[in-house]
């Protein structure tokens, strides 16, 4: 009698893609994890890039090139050792128009990314392979960091004799690197389940062991509500759910089992900057001083998360603590400097993603907003896909959070302030090209030290402007049924991500 599958259960929203071309939002972007290995992967305990299906790399001294040098026996799913040639084309693809990939905007640094965009070409020009084993990637402007960029599952390879084939098919199911693989095709409302891959290369540099994984099944199961995923968990239906915010005075008991992570996250409301009367930023200030952030923090989450005074977590700030925004909760001033400004109560929406723990702070902003201010602003819930879409051309206030796809200050101040990423998750659609300029500095500055200067300029002036109003940094909690696992190393990682990989079924 064949041995019953070692599988670990865990909850996941409904993901928007699981090709890696457009695992742009977090429960694609879990899964992707184990789909997908790019050249680079990062240490779940420190973020520190490793070498995963590149076995080394170097930067040019001037920052405009990058060569990978590929790790042997890394294979696709369905059997061929993956190539150089892999990677010309499936950096291209994601670059294309008609993929639709929201995550192409990490390769506009590329030579040629523009004319692929436009269509003048179906290849990326800076993006070559050198023989099998070597790939060169060049840019049009410095970025010292770039390296870290490859650790991104949307640089991840796929195979062009599957992706072109059957693209319809390939987007349910998809065939990468990663050390486990789809079971059967993505259906929309049923989960995902994924089976490990025996012949995954296991030299993974993240991970002590390399990174193959220990349970023969990842099973991910779709709960369209978090409580309803919370209850499962507590009926032995789950291994791996996180914890609804007002659920975790009943989690502290449980010990172990319950785990409070920091991550390298932040929490905001978000501001169209293009939009009366958000487009000033005194008004935009005045919101501000009119949240009590504390407040929340100590009703909807037991006083568990960090107030956020700035936008880098401490995870890629450091020690540094410095109040960047200098907003303080003030609803007498708030509406003084409104008056100034000859602005009079104000009609508009609140939107945000419903189901996911954040109705109950989103009720509470507004209505401390509505009595501070004397505005009429109604909660718009909608579910994550709409959500997504209006995000896009977002004309009112909105909740948001920002996590890193790479441990990076570049990572949170080029996405959510950089005119060139409006229109991706620049949602907020600030532009001050007083900030372009020193992110751009940055990039091309070949020192540590003071690349990390000019990100700080950069978002010191971002805080003084005031496109969003960052509320608190990342705290993660799940339930994790620990008598079921023995965990080699952190259980959840800097992201905020259970590190599944690392988990070992007991006997």
């Amino acid at each position: 009698m064949a041995d019953t599958p070692r599988r670990i259960r865990v909850f996941i929203g409904e993901p928007s893609s699981i090709d890696p071309c457009n695992g742009f939002e977090h429960d694609g972007a879990l899964l992707l994890r184990f789909l997908a290995d790019p050249l680079v992967d990062y240490s779940p305990a420190t973020g520190e890039p490793r070498p995963a299906a590149a076995q080394g790399w170097e930067v040019s001294a001037d920052g405009l090139q990058v060569d990978f040098t590929l790790r042997p026996g890394v294979r696709f799913h369905h059997g061929r050792e993956v190539t150089a040639a892999d990677y010309v084309y499936s950096l291209s693809r994601v670059a294309r128009p008609e993929t639709g990939s929201k995550l192409a905007y990490h390769l506009a640094c590329v030579e040629g990314y523009q004319d692929v965009r436009d269509g003048r070409s179906r290849v990326l020009a800076g993006v070559r392979a050198l023989g099998r084993d070597v790939l060169r990637v060049t840019l049009v402007r410095p970025f010292h960091e770039v390296a870290s960029v490859f650790g991104h599952r949307v640089t991840a390879p796929v195979p062009a004799e599957l992706a072109e084939a059957d693209a319809e098919l390939f987007r349910v199911h998809p065939v990468s690197t990663g050390p486990y693989r789809v079971l059967e095709p993505w259906r929309t409302g049923r989960g995902l389940v994924l089976e490990r891959f025996e012949d995954y290369y296991a030299a993974n540099g993240a991970f002590p062991d390399g990174g193959a994984g220990h349970a023969d099944l990842l099973d991910f199961r779709i709960y369209e509500e978090l409580e309803d995923a919370y209850q499962a968990w507590h009926r032995g239906e789950l291994d791996v759910v996180k914890v609804p915010p007002a659920r975790i005075p009943d989690s502290l008991p449980l010990g172990e089992r319950f785990r409070r992570t920091p991550c390298a996250l932040m929490q905001y409301i978000g501001f169209p900057t293009d939009v009366a009367p958000f487009d000033d930023p005194a008004v935009r200030r005045a919101v501000a001083m009119a949240v009590d952030r504390q407040a929340i923090i100590d009703t909807a989450f037991s006083g568990t998360r960090p107030l956020a005074q700035r936008i880098l977590p401490p995870a890629l700030a450091g020690q540094d603590d410095a109040d960047l925004t200098a907003v303080r909760y003030d609803p007498a001033a708030a509406r003084a400097l409104l008056a100034e400004r000859g602005v009079g109560p104000v009609t508009t929406e609140f939107a945000y993603n419903a189901g996911l723990g954040h109705d109950q702070w989103v009720e509470s902003a507004v209505a401390q907003l509505n009595e501070n201010l004397g505005w009429h602003i109604t909660p718009r819930p909608m579910v994550w896909p709409e959500f997504l879409r209006w995000l896009g051309r977002a004309d009112t206030l909105f909740r948001m959070t920002w996590a890193i796809d790479y441990p990076s200050a570049d990572n949170f101040l080029y996405p959510l302030f950089h005119s060139a990423s409006i229109g991706d998750d620049n949602f907020t659609r600030y532009r001050e090209p007083e900030v372009d300029r020193l992110i751009d500095t940055a990039r091309a500055t070949a020192d540590g030290a003071k690349r990390q200067a000019l990100y700080a300029e950069a978002e010191a002036r971002a805080c003084a402007d005031l496109p969003l109003l960052p509320l608190w940094f990342g705290v993660q909690y799940h339930l994790v049924a620990l008598d079921s696992f023995d965990v080699d190393g952190p259980v959840v990682d800097l992201f905020g991500e259970p590190v599944l990989r690392s988990f070992r079924p007991k006997a």
